[in-house]
């Protein structure tokens, strides 16, 4: 009598294991901690460090005025003071202005239009990728038309030419960077209001009479809490980077209000023979740009499934 071969029931216990294992485009739980508790870090110590610049903002009146012109300070040469010299914690600028007064009311001048640029942009853009993402349709095509003009021109030249039209001051410099910031916003919330748009519960809310409004409002603009979150934390960056370039360039804040971006300017001019009334703003402009990359990138990796890759592991 002949007998048919069985197979052990062992063969196939690692083909089982395999297929019940971790998919490989799925993070394991130490790597998901791991993640978490260095985002954790990254965006507490960026947080702590526009707190202390916020707060060194506020305590500008205290430093003293930023107009007042001490000739006591230059020397016979007509030269600024030093760090420390005459009573100034960092020395004048090249016409005898208190160095340090300046530099705390130019932080916050910076932090001012960083802010509230940031805060109406990311909620311009959001608005609109929002609307059109949501009910699509010719409303969403002549509202990304308008999104893609708005991304096709140059940073620089479009804020060169806007500050021209609404005027070189605080809220003119709001208005530019706003309008040169938002349709960022709108692009990246308009493709991920199109890709919840489709997904079973929108739908299902939908089918059961919900409206449309009130679906986005409690279906869809609660998943984009995070993507707004990183976006504001990296626009804020950029922000900060624009306001004080244009400033620097003489489309911004004018002399002599002190920013930044015009207190690189002056310490540019003078930089041969003062050179800290360069490094003291270009300093703060630095720590603040970092600052608000710091939260952003980490927000970012407390997203395990993110697919972006971080700057920081280059």
């Amino acid at each position: 009598m002949s007998t048919v071969p069985v197979t052990p029931p062992t063969a196939t216990a690692p083909a089982a294991t395999a297929a019940s294992g971790p998919r490989p485009d799925q993070p394991r739980p130490a790597a998901r901690a791991t993640a978490r508790t260095a985002g954790r870090r990254l965006w507490l110590t960026g947080l702590c460090l526009l707190g202390f610049l916020v707060v060194l903002a506020l305590c500008a009146p205290l430093a003293g005025s930023p107009y007042t012109i001490h000739t006591d300070s230059l020397t016979s040469q007509g030269l600024p003071a030093g760090v420390g010299e005459n009573g100034h914690l960092l020395g004048t600028d090249a016409i005898g202005r208190d160095l340090f007064a300046r530099t705390l009311y130019g932080l916050r001048a910076t932090l001012i239009i960083a802010l509230t640029a940031n805060l109406t942009s990311v909620a311009l853009g959001a608005v609109v990728g929002l609307v059109a993402g949501f009910y699509r349709g010719w409303f969403e095509q002549v509202l990304m038309r308008i999104v893609d003009v708005f991304l096709s021109v140059p940073t620089v030249l479009s804020g060169l030419a806007l500050a021209s039209i609404v005027g070189r001051g605080t809220t003119g410099i709001i208005i530019v960077v706003t309008a040169l910031y938002w349709a960022w916003t709108a692009r990246l919330v308009h493709g991920e209001t199109v890709r919840l748009r489709g997904r079973g519960f929108v739908e299902a809310a939908l089918a059961h009479g919900v409206r449309r409004h009130t679906a986005l409002r409690r279906h869809v603009l609660p998943h984009l809490s995070t993507i707004l979150l990183n976006v504001a934390a990296l626009n804020g960056a950029a922000v900060v980077v624009v306001g004080a370039g244009l400033s620097y360039l003489g489309a911004g804040i004018q002399p002599p209000t002190p920013e930044l971006g015009n207190m690189l300017a002056d310490g540019s001019s003078s930089m041969t023979y003062a050179p800290h009334t360069l490094f003291v703003p270009l300093v703060l402009v630095i720590a603040t740009v970092l600052a608000f990359v710091l939260v952003a990138e980490g927000l970012n990796r407390r997203n395990p499934l993110s697919e972006r890759r971080s700057w920081l592991d280059a």
